[in-house]
This record gives C-alpha cells, structure tokens and sequence, in this order.
C-alpha cells in the first residue's frame, strides 16, 4: 500500500465493469466517510507511469467530491490490459451488487478482450465471477433457450428436493392447498372477486418463475424463493380455513334464526 494523489489516479482505461455509477451509493459513502467510517484502500494496476482504477471507483467520486487531495491505495504491477482483465472480476463478492446488466457488460468485454481470446467459458466464468451458463448464453445467443429449459427443470428438481411433500411451490398455482370442505350452503363456485384475485396471483408467480430463469445463480435464487413461498402457503392455508370455519358458522347462525323464525310462525 502507499498514498498517491488522487488526480494520478485514471479511471478511463476501460476498467470500469458497471454500466454507470450510482450517484445514491456514491453519496451513501460520503455520509459515511463525513460519519468517519473508514473503507478499505482502493485497488489500481500500475504500470510504472500511470495509475489505473480496478476496484473502487464509487469510492473514488466520494473522495472527490468531499475535496481528498491524496489517498491510500492498494497497488498491483501490470499493463492497462491486465488492468482491464482484473476488473471484469470486481464486485462479483463484494460492494454493490451488480446487476445482470453489469455482468453482462463485463462478460461481452471479457469475451472480446485480446488478452482471452483462447479462454474457455469455464476460464471467463471464473475470471468474472459469473456462472457458466451465463458466459455461454452471451457467447452463443441461441443456446438462451436451450439453458432456460435446463434451469427449468433444475428449478423443479431442487423445489422437489427441498419440499420433500409432494407440494408443488413454482408456481404456486399448478397444485392447489388443501381447503377444507365448504358447506354446500355456500355457493358453487368462485366469485368474480376471488376470480381476479386468482389471475393476479398467478401473474405475480409467473413473474416469480421468470426472474428464477434469467438469475444468475437461478438455483439459489430459487432455494430462498421457495423458502419464501413455502411461507406464504402456510399462511394462506390458516387464513383460509379461518374464513371458511367463520363462513360455516354464519350459515349455522342462519339456519339457527330460520328455525326460529318458523317455530314463531308456527305458533300464531
């Protein structure tokens, strides 16, 4: 580590993996920094003239704004390329998470670099901290289909594992909760109400099992997901076996006042 002017830093050699900074982590920091939080030296490549950011560029426009003439950072010997190549790796376990476009970003960068031209999937996957389904759904566009198939059936695998009973949680609609009874007072079928709150409900799991597919790591995406449903179908499950004993117990109060009412008609 040493202290370097930060204006001997670059940030524009092409080490830069997001696809833009946030302003509102950038001001997070500075609250923090104002707070006197300290953060970890920012990391940069030099090549024995110039300085190039890899990791911490939100750092380095909180250290700008706030006015820093000097900070301590964290150096490696090596090219502008090099530079290039550790930066599609950074923020894949730490910082702000990236998002699918950020890793998208880095794994096309990574794919047309000159320093990888000869690295596999499996080499890229490593070198940016994504998985390898994901480097190859960029690398080859028409095997897309192909690996949301296999998530699919992955997905399904894994719920199957973790559930154990039989119950169906992706989507939450293709195997209904158990419902107690309903008197056959009660009506014959759903209402309009319950029709739409059905449809809304399988819309938002549709959604649910979509976001699964274009995850990163989809089977750990679903693991908490399930986790998460599994929940909500206790829930639901409690609520609705309290509604149907309430409306059980009306219709027996109904019945209860008609007999009434017929005994006073009776005795007239």
């Amino acid at each position: 580590m040493k202290k370097v002017s930060l204006n001997d830093i670059r940030i524009d050699g092409g080490t830069q993996g997001r696809v833009a900074i946030d302003q509102t982590t950038v001001y997070e920091y500075i609250d923090c920094m104002k707070a006197g939080d300290e953060f970890p030296a920012m990391l940069t490549m030099f090549d024995g003239a110039t300085h190039w950011l890899v990791d911490g560029f939100h750092r380095y426009h909180a250290y700008k704004i706030l006015g820093m003439k000097e900070v301590v950072i964290d150096y490696k010997a090596g090219t502008q390329e090099e530079a290039q190549v550790l930066s599609f790796g950074v923020n894949g376990k730490h910082g702000k998470p990236r998002s699918n476009e950020d890793k998208r970003h880095v794994v096309e960068d990574a794919l047309a670099h000159p320093l990888l031209k000869e690295k596999t999937i499996y080499e890229i996957a490593k070198i940016c901290n994504v998985s390898q389904p994901f480097v190859a759904g960029i690398r080859d566009p028409e095997s897309k289909e192909k690996q949301k198939k296999a998530k699919t059936k992955n997905i399904v695998k894994t719920a199957q594992e973790i559930v154990g009973d039989g119950k169906t949680l992706l989507p939450t609609h293709t195997n209904p909760i158990s419902i107690p009874a309903v008197d056959p007072h009660i009506g014959n079928g759903p209402c309009e109400d319950e029709i739409k709150a059905n449809d809304l409900a399988l819309q938002a799991d549709t959604e649910v099992f979509y976001k699964l597919l274009e995850a990163d790591d989809a089977l750990a995406t679903a693991h908490e997901e399930i986790k998460r449903l599994n929940l909500r179908n206790a829930q639901l499950e409690l609520r609705l076996k309290g509604l149907m004993g309430e409306r059980n117990e009306a219709v027996n109060m109904i019945k209860d006042l008609q007999k009434e009412l017929d005994k006073r008609k009776a005795n007239k």
